[in-house]
């Protein structure tokens, strides 16, 4: 019995022509883009998290505000000062002499550098030429908004509200940030500790916060300056962080507790981790979601404690412009309606959208949208 011998090669044998006749460099960059696709990232639930941010209007829109006010506090001596941004002076050339404040200008100001202006001397001036403490000599009071060199007029004392309100943009900003950052760091901490600990730990932060939260921080923060010989922005930022981390204590304590009940956590300590790996590695990255949610909602807080401080002028007596010491001059001033008008609308379009972003990043890290998490994994993945 013979066996037909067919005359056609085999499959695994065939070589295909046109992949012999194919650029090396095009065989390459396909080598390339295909190895780079199989290493593609896990997608992590902060990535997740990150483009739900992303794809949120309401968080996009209070971005873009929290943006524009931060880009203000930063460059704000760029858009109001009584000194310019650079000039040249008496044969010397200064830049930004409005941040550094060299001694040879310390005590001039824009009008009698005009003034005392020579040949040869230039000067390149910020948008307003006013400080926001310096009052000049002849100064009209209570100008009204539109008035010549003060586009929002000016307050009780001569100053000019426009510089008030950029530097007070800073004033708000830098204190939220500031004393965010440490109510954060004392609730994370402390609540994980309490839940991790346990026993007389868990009793003395227990007592802590109940003792805490039961003083309203406006009361805390009037009661402490009064008490302080020297009340300063640093006395009211401290104050404000050490009262508002209860909260934040609360929800890390609970999320601790949680975590150690699961699984992994139980099967980090049956292979031999050490309890400070356990809470950094396995415990800890479940309560980043609170605490990032907390100090967004942290610095509303700070910020609306700060103006009502200053409202009512009881804060420090440092000479920081502040949005809330600007509508406190509206009380005996009735008439000016621009001390209100400017610096409420200011300080309504930070929280909300310190609230808005808030929010979003609360729903963003909420784990009961794990099954949308999933969907839109895959379509980070299929993109």
């Amino acid at each position: 019995m013979t066996h037909g011998r067919s005359d056609e090669p085999e499959q695994s044998a065939a070589i295909h022509l046109l992949r012999r006749k194919a650029p090396a460099g095009q065989l390459v960059r396909a080598s390339i883009f295909g190895a780079t696709r199989a290493a593609t990232p896990y997608v992590t639930m902060a990535r997740i998290a990150v483009a739900r941010l992303a794809l949120s209007r309401l968080a996009r829109a209070g971005g873009l505000v929290l943006a524009c006010l931060a880009l203000i506090a930063v460059f704000a001596e760029l858009l109001a000062s009584d000194l310019p941004i650079a000039c040249r002076w008496h044969g010397a050339i200064y830049v930004l002499p409005n941040v550094v404040r060299p001694t040879a200008l310390s005590d001039l100001g824009y009008e009698q550098m005009v003034n005392e202006k020579g040949g040869g001397d230039w000067m390149l001036t910020p948008l307003v030429a006013h400080g926001p403490t310096r009052v000049r000599e002849g100064a009209q009071v209570l100008a009204p908004p539109a008035t010549a060199h003060h586009p929002l007029g000016t307050d009780a004392v001569g100053r000019d509200l426009f510089a008030r309100l950029v530097y007070g943009a800073r004033t708000a900003l830098g204190l939220g940030l500031a004393a965010s950052a440490v109510l954060v760091a004392i609730g994370v901490t402390l609540g994980a500790l309490a839940g991790f600990a346990g026993g007389a730990i868990d009793s003395l932060v227990a007592r802590a916060v109940e003792s805490l939260s039961a003083i309203p921080t406006l009361v805390l923060v009037l009661v402490v300056g009064a008490l302080v010989p020297h009340p300063t922005t640093a006395t009211l930022l401290w104050t404000i962080a050490l009262t508002r981390w209860t909260e934040l204590a609360r929800l890390v304590r609970a999320e601790v507790l949680t975590s150690l009940g699961t699984d992994y956590v139980t099967a980090a300590r049956a292979l031999g981790a050490s309890p400070l790996r356990v809470l950094w590695r396995h415990v800890l990255p479940n309560a980043i979601g609170p605490a990032i949610v907390a100090a967004a909602f942290g610095v509303a807080s700070v910020v609306l404690v700060e103006a009502a401080v200053d409202f009512l002028r009881v804060g420090s007596p440092d000479t920081m412009a502040s949005w809330g010491e600007a509508m406190g001059e509206a009380r005996t001033h009735a008439n000016a309606w621009w001390l209100v008008a400017f610096p409420c609308a200011a300080l309504l379009a930070t929280l909300v959208a310190l609230n808005l972003v808030g929010e979003a990043a609360r729903d963003a890290l909420d784990p009961k949208l794990r099954g949308q998490g999933v969907e839109l994994e895959e379509g980070m993945r299929a993109a």
